[in-house]
């Protein structure tokens, strides 16, 4: 199963790094890997790399987009997409500062089908994996 990380980045910094993804991915994938001793640092760097999620209005704008889909729940806090035809296993949680898509498909629905804005970004650290949300829908 694979872990996505979703980040809204900044206007000003998605039009300086949209050329260049891999220098932001390295940059993010720091600040996943920074230890609790640097916390002050990482917050300031957070700040100045993201905006922030409204998890209320996202919520309600996948469970609108999907509530007819039979594979699809939503339980008030995470979304499940549980396909056996497809087959795929999703499940998304919105955070303020993130989202967080764990799936075992490689072109997850509720990632393909929910594209808000020209500037997120999603990495899987695990993976090394990185790419802008827009990109990847084409």
């Amino acid at each position: 199963m694979r872990t996505f990380y979703i980040f809204k980045i900044k206007r000003e910094l998605t039009i300086l790094t949209k050329e260049t993804p891999y220098n932001l991915f390295r940059t993010i994938e720091n600040l996943y890997y920074m230890d609790n001793m640097n916390m002050g640092v990482s917050f300031k760097i957070y700040n100045d790399l993201f905006d922030s999620f409204n998890p209320e209005y996202i919520n309600k704008r996948i469970n609108n987009l999907f509530k007819d889909n039979r594979y699809y729940s939503f339980d008030g806090k995470v979304h499940r997409i549980d396909n056996k035809y497809k087959p795929e296993e999703s499940i998304l949680k919105v955070y303020r500062s993130h989202i967080i898509l764990k799936s075992d498909c490689v072109k997850p629905t509720l990632l393909i089908n929910y594209l808000m804005s020209d500037n997120l970004f999603v990495s899987d650290f695990k993976n090394k994996d990185f790419f802008w949300l827009n990109e990847f829908v084409r």
